[in-house]
């Protein structure tokens, strides 16, 4: 797609030539003022023919990056229009300069490389400025001629496509949303409750479905004097004409004058929908909000009495836009596997749903709709009206694999109208096996190195790709499958259904060849070596590919073990997941592998350090290492890994070492595992950005710690000196005792996570960790000894999540002032703790207590604190316990099995 190949080339033009301070000096200098004996670019500037351009590199570089922009609003300009023959010819057109720009630029600067090594560079640095001079020249002229088709693909040409009424299953029995509707018609009846209220989730979820049983139920019908029901058009829609059809839905209001708008700058049409709800109870029903765009003319004449509430249906939800307002959002969440099935079944005739055939593909139909259900009712309709499940089956799942069922041509119009940065991010997402899981941290390192998050003034570019993924969020495209313990994202998904689309724009543009691994068993998979940008390799159900022999792969993901596949190396910038079989068999050619910005791998193999030392546009080092295999021995890696000017992120398994840097790192955010030996005042000053840290100390023979026990204890100290640490965790698996410096820097200020695991603290260290201003996450395993912990008053004052592993802790000591802000509390093999103070049933915040392996009277004082809440506070409360008995019936909201609280 035309937006994906732009911004890789952009942002090749960017890390190459435009990089400025306090950023490392990019390797090809295109400097003004740069000594012409220095540089092989500009002896050609001194050579050139008086008959070329006057224009230096620099500023040849700088114009091209200017028309690439120009391209790039084109795009944004005309994308939203929904497509046409016209606008699909032109964004081919731009594809293919882009990627063919792209390839021959970095073909040259690698040419350049190799002469500038070899003491040669200037005829390699004429032919590098003649391809920037020939791209610069062709993206005018796609300019020229996309300036004289304006007028005829402009947006006010362009019919936009889509239905513009949101499905209902009517007259189907609502399954699984019995509490959603419980819980929302509750809101409208509270007088104190929200005035706003959000429905949200994904289309084909059921939002208007839910929506329509709450306004059609007595009660609600009843409560309201005047209730309205509008469905908004997907297509855009001018907010006048938005507020003329809220107008017509109440005409036969009559209007009554109110003091209350005088006050206000409303419009005639606000002014009467106001004087036509004013003084009344009103249910307004938003159906398909498609963006937030208009929703603040419709707030302004909306009378936000006691009584009244706006309900709003849509897959978009801006806490932004919201912001000034009392409001409420509700999630929808996709059937549980029971929920699914009852649905299914309610679709057939009462006959049908007990007929042995449909039990028989059960467990498939689960599998593939993933409790959306649009999905699910589409599938029993087509399976109803069949004589040969099995055989209809087969095709509904290919269909659902290849093409989905949700409205494509909707899916169209929410993709065009993403911005531009987010319509690669979501494509991105197309690279990853259906239905997994995704780290976020791997996700948001990902797209910093294709070059898809643009760098923001006093904003770290992985918090502007956080916010990215947020927003998708928030457009209900991705969804979340875990939060961290400090409340953001760990992991995320795409639907389903969502991941057919996506691979699908994804593979029709050229950019991503999704390879099934298990289609061609013993067979050479290089024919698609050359067929996208994208090339990743799993399993899965897509039986088609788009090949494009000019395309070279920049990024290939491995989702296999070892994969027969042999790939120009040149040109590629990620290489994600990688076996070891497949660097032994690219031993040779270590050489041409020059344009990395990330690399994860298994293991360390030999030449790696070597592959991290010529990359010098390397930005992120991931090796998982071997610590699953138990005794695995350490292995000590070449300092050669520091050599990299770019790295942002190294994240070693704790079965290596590698001595400090020698000289400073200041581009460095994370750094993980790091030998005891090298925790010193001198390392720390070398990182004086580094945000996360992890430490690992194990039976080593560098400790002298192999015979089980020692005389004079660790102490980690020095900390403090990383000033803009923010995240610590270190973790100790080894017969030492290993404890902190006692005073009170021991930590840096702006810590706001802490884990510690295995060390050894006393009263002491809890007091001094409890004075950190910022500390918000603190995780204390098997660190704490003592028999008792009173908390200092006043201490941990922004600490929102504890979680507590002490097998030898009796008491734990608090009063009403300990903890203030605490939300969380989680306490692990806790058998010998007496209780839990009652003073925390008196934290306003807290919502949240999660026991496991605790004894009986820890399991009572919780269930006492619950029980002490007020009815409103315990509806909300989640009391989760493992390995104890209670009573269902008494405490409905208890659940069981406690969940893994984990760091990220």
């Amino acid at each position: 797609m035309a937006i994906v190949a732009l911004t890789s080339l952009m942002s090749t033009l960017e890390l190459e030539f435009l990089q400025s301070t306090p950023r490392p000096r990019s390797r090809v200098s295109l400097d003004e003022d740069e000594n012409p004996t220095e540089s092989g670019l500009m002896c050609c500037l001194l050579k050139r023919k008086p008959s070329s351009p006057s224009v230096s590199l620099y500023g040849q570089v700088k114009m091209l990056h200017k028309k690439l922009c120009s391209l790039q609003a084109f795009l944004e300009k005309f994308k939203r229009g929904g497509g046409g023959a016209k606008i699909n010819d032109l964004e081919i057109k731009i594809r293919d300069f882009a990627l063919k720009a792209e390839d021959h630029i970095e073909i040259q600067i690698s040419n350049y490389l190799v002469a500038k090594d070899g003491g040669h560079p200037q005829n390699a640095s004429q032919e590098l400025h003649q391809t920037l001079r020939e791209a610069a020249k062709n993206a005018a002229e796609l300019l020229e001629m996309l300036n004289e088709e304006d007028d005829e693909v402009g947006p006010e040409n362009v019919k936009l496509t889509g239905s513009s009424q949101s499905q209902c299953f009517e007259g189907r029995i609502m399954v699984g949303r019995h509490r959603d509707r419980t819980a929302i018609i509750n809101s409208l009846f509270d007088e104190y409750g929200e005035r706003v209220i959000a429905i949200v989730g994904m289309m084909g979820i059921g939002k208007t479905c839910l929506a329509r049983s709450i306004y059609n139920h007595p009660s609600v019908a009843s409560h309201f004097q005047v209730r309205t029901w509008i469905t908004l058009p997907q297509e855009y829609q001018h907010v006048d004409q938005t507020l003329r059809d809220l107008l017509s839905s109440i005409s036969g209001v009559e209007p009554q004058p109110d003091e209350v708008y005088i006050s206000r700058s409303l419009s005639p049409l606000q002014l009467e929908i106001y004087q036509r709800l004013a003084r009344r109870s009103c249910l307004i029903v938003l159906d398909n909000l498609w963006d937030n765009s208009g929703w603040g003319h419709i707030k302004d004449c909306f009378p936000f009495s006691l009584r009244s509430r706006i309900l709003i249906t849509t897959t978009h939800f801006d806490q932004k836009s919201y912001a000034d307002i009392y409001c409420y959002k509700h999630n929808m969440a996709f059937l549980d596997p029971k929920e699914s099935w009852d649905l299914f079944c309610n679709i057939l005739s009462p006959k049908e749903s007990m007929a042995p055939k449909f039990e028989k593909i059960r467990s498939e139909v689960l599998e593939k709709c993933e409790g959306l259900p649009q999905l699910i009712v589409e599938v029993a309709k087509r399976l109803s009206k069949c004589n040969n499940i099995q055989q209809e089956w087969k095709k509904i799942e290919k269909e659902l694999e290849l093409l989905g069922v949700l409205d494509r041509s909707v899916l169209a119009l929410i993709f065009n109208q993403l911005p531009k940065y987010m319509n690669v991010c979501f494509l991105y997402f197309g690279v990853f096996p259906k239905r997994s899981e995704i780290s976020v941290k791997t996700l948001i390192r990902l797209w910093v190195a294709e070059g898809f998050v643009e760098p923001l003034e006093h904003k770290a570019l992985e918090n502007v790709a956080y916010e990215y993924l947020q927003e998708l969020v928030d457009r209900s495209l991705v969804l979340i499958s875990s939060r961290s313990s400090h409340g953001k994202i760990r992991t995320c998904k795409m639907h389903g259904s969502m991941h057919t689309f996506c691979v699908g724009e994804a593979q029709r543009g050229g950019i991503l060849c999704a390879v099934n691994i298990m289609q061609f068993p013993g067979v050479s998979l290089n024919a698609f070596a050359n067929s996208c940008r994208w090339l990743s390799l799993y399993t899965h159900s897509f039986d088609y590919y788009v090949l494009f022999d000019t395309i070279n792969s920049r990024s290939i993901f491995f989702f296999h073990e070892n994969p027969e596949i042999s790939v120009p190396l040149k040109l590629l910038r990620v290489l994600a997941f990688v076996p070891p079989p497949f660097f032994r068999r690219m031993q040779m050619h270590f050489g041409d592998f020059i344009f990395l910005r990330y690399i994860s791998v298994a293991q360390w193999f030999e030449g790696l350090d070597y592959i991290v030392s010529i990359n010098s546009n390397l930005q992120t080092l991931v090796v998982s290492g071997n610590e699953s295999q138990a005794g695995a021995s350490t292995v000590r890696l070449s300092s050669k890994i520091w050599e990299s000017p770019q790295l942002r992120h190294l994240q070693l398994g704790n079965s290596y070492t590698v001595d400090p840097p020698s000289v400073d790192k200041k581009s460095f955010q994370t750094l993980s595992w790091v030998s005891p030996t090298y925790c010193r005042k001198e390392m720390y000053n070398k990182f004086t950005k580094l945000k996360a840290l992890k430490i690992f100390l194990k039976d080593d023979l560098e400790l002298n710690c192999t015979c089980g026990s020692c005389s004079n204890p660790i102490i980690l100290d020095n900390l403090d000196y990383l000033e803009r640490l923010e995240k610590l965790t270190i973790s100790v698996s080894i017969n030492c005792t290993v404890t902190l410096q006692n005073h009170r820097s021991m930590f840096p200020f702006l810590l706001e996570k802490l884990r510690l695991s295995g060390l050894n603290l006393s009263e002491r260290h809890l007091t001094l960790i409890g004075m950190l201003p910022l500390l918000k996450v603190l995780k204390l395993e098997n660190s704490f000894h003592g028999k008792v912990w009173e908390v200092s008053e006043g201490g941990f004052c922004q600490l929102g999540l504890l979680l507590l592993e002490a097998k030898n802790l009796e008491q734990l000591k608090a009063n009403k002032y300990s903890f203030p802000h605490l939300q969380r509390l989680g306490l692990k093999f806790c058998y010998c703790l007496e209780e839990i103070p009652q003073s925390f049933a008196n934290i306003f915040l807290l919502w949240s207590i999660e026991l496991k392996q605790c004894s009986p009277s820890v399991v009572a004082a919780a269930k006492q604190i619950l029980e002490g809440l007020h009815p409103i506070r315990r509806r909300k409360f989640k009391l989760k316990i493992d390995g104890s008995e209670y009573e269902d019936s008494q405490y409905p909201q208890v659940e069981d099995d406690l969940a893994e609280i984990t760091v990220s």
